[in-house]
């Protein structure tokens, strides 16, 4: 195994369990090989055994800080058997988060599980290369003959690892909503870090006017209607978002007729809304961190205050705004910085009364303060 210099800042960060090598720790930069597994070391001293890897953030994870410690498949066992562990809470959930990347010590991969059929999602090549090692260690705790899919960042279909590949669409049944979703597709149809958000706006929406804006993953449209909303608008870019939404009322026998969808730049929606005097009771908010749209681009960094601020004009008195947001590197200060700043020139009163977080299943490395699946603030608007 390859030995690499970090610098001395870098030491202590790894040892109080930061799990992602940047560039900058390396002492010689040149160091960096994409797959390569590494002892890293300073003055010749072990620190940790990691990997390094091409993806979003950083160069690699670390793997184990135990000098002697294996990378083999006991290793990866070691990692699924203490996440079985910690989900025993959610055997009964028909789907959940078993495993959740650098929460449970292993940054590059999480897995999900659709009513007993696993799927692994690989968050960068270096990792999926040693697949079969870590299949192998999956399959020491969960048994063998699983049925299994993998998914890649880039590749539209799922691959079939082992089992039976599904034959028909999966029905997710969530707090009396059910919520298809067809597993030979990669991608993620059904954001299951929304369980908590979905059942406070089914719990809410009795009567209410709901606008959605982004993101139909999050199955929020679903939840209101069956919750006993009278009426949805959902606004999104892409047109994959309303043939989630429309799957998902048919699942559940709704009326398609009172949700409205609308396939255009969110921005220009709130401009038409507020130019025709329209008003909505609850307003969910959960933008990418990039979007390229019809007529104009979204940037979260840039553009969450001015949307947060267009959707008070079409908020009225007792109206609650949900603003949420899946990017790794916006924290909760961020958000409620980019709330504060949205509420500068509106004349009426907004209290930020609940933060919504990722559910139990989502757990998380507290030394890396990104790796939370999910942060929300809600609004209430008086």
């Amino acid at each position: 195994m390859k030995r690499v210099q970090i610098t001395g800042k870098s030491v202590r960060k790894f040892e109080d369990g930061y799990p992602i090598v940047s560039l900058t720790d390396l002492e010689d930069r040149q160091d960096f090989e994409d797959g390569a597994w590494v002892q890293l070391e300073n003055h010749g001293h072990f620190v940790a055994t990691a990997y390094f890897a091409k993806q979003h953030r950083g160069i690699g994870y670390v793997l184990s800080l135990r000098e002697n410690e294996a990378i083999d498949e006991r290793f990866f066992a070691s990692k699924f058997r203490a996440a079985v562990a910690k989900r025993s809470a959610f055997t009964d959930v028909s789907a959940y988060r078993l495993f959740n990347g650098s929460g449970d010590n292993l940054g590059g991969l999480v897995v999900d599980v659709y009513n007993g059929q696993f799927v692994f999602r690989w968050q960068n090549q270096a990792l999926k290369r040693q697949a079969k090692l870590i299949y192998a260690g999956f399959e020491r705790v969960l048994g063998k003959g699983q049925t299994i899919l993998a998914a890649t960042s880039g590749q539209e279909k799922m691959q079939l690892v082992s089992g039976q590949f599904p034959k028909s669409v999966t029905s997710v049944l969530e707090n009396g909503v059910t919520y298809p979703v067809d597993l030979t597709i990669s991608r993620q149809q059904l954001a299951l870090e929304f369980r908590e958000v979905r059942d406070w706006v089914k719990q809410t929406s009795q009567q209410k006017r709901l606008l959605n804006l982004f993101s139909a993953e999050t199955g929020v449209v679903t939840a209101a209607m069956l919750g006993g909303a009278i009426e949805a608008i959902t606004v999104d870019p892409t047109n994959r978002a309303t043939t989630t939404i429309q799957a998902q009322l048919a699942a559940n026998n709704l009326d398609q007729a009172a949700v409205e969808m609308r396939t255009m730049d969110v921005p220009n929606y709130l401009d038409y809304a507020i130019k025709h005097g329209l008003t909505f009771d609850t307003i969910t908010i959960n933008p990418p961190a990039f979007i390229r749209g019809k007529k104009r681009a979204f940037t979260l960094e840039q553009d969450l205050p001015a949307l947060v601020a267009q959707a008070l004009q079409v908020a009225q008195n007792g109206s609650q705004i949900l603003v949420t947001t899946t990017t790794p590197t916006y924290s909760m200060k961020r958000l409620k910085q980019a709330v504060s700043d949205a509420t500068q020139n509106y004349t009426g009163h907004v209290t930020a009364s609940t933060e919504f977080h990722a559910p139990a299943d989502f757990l998380q490395n507290n030394a890396d303060r990104h790796s939370e699946a999910l942060r929300g603030l809600l609004l209430i608007v008086e």
